[in-house]
């Protein structure tokens, strides 16, 4: 499930950010600045293990087989059009917002106190 690249330029398949959920791409975004597992683990707010398991899923969900392809697949995303930062920061924003909503569903059929203002 990669992201093929043909000798004409045409790019086929699901980009890295339709692939990756918010802490992966997040995850990505660091590695492609140059930080290392555990520079990404204290910026997160996590441990070095816990980078390394969502970097192997990554590696999996892309096909790319270390950090040096993902960054290259990522820069070659965004060369191509394909990523647009701006964009990705405000699908990231409503990516952690939904599931924010997820972890937090407000119950249905109860109400909050501005539902009763008039």
């Amino acid at each position: 499930m990669s992201l093929s690249f043909d000798p004409n330029g045409t790019i086929d398949g699901p980009t890295l950010a339709d692939l990756l959920n918010p802490m992966e791409f997040k995850t990505v975004l660091l590695v492609t600045r140059g930080l290392q597992n555990c520079q990404v683990a204290e910026f997160l707010g996590t441990t070095e293990l816990v980078i390394e398991n969502v970097l192997t899923d990554v590696y999996d969900r892309t096909g790319c087989w270390n950090s040096g392809e993902l960054v290259r697949r990522y820069f070659r995303e965004v060369a191509s059009g394909l990523l647009e930062l701006g964009r990705l920061q405000r699908q990231l924003a409503e990516l952690e917002a939904r599931a924010a909503q997820n972890l937090h569903p407000r119950p249905s059929g109860l109400s909050t106190a501005t539902d009763h203002v008039a």
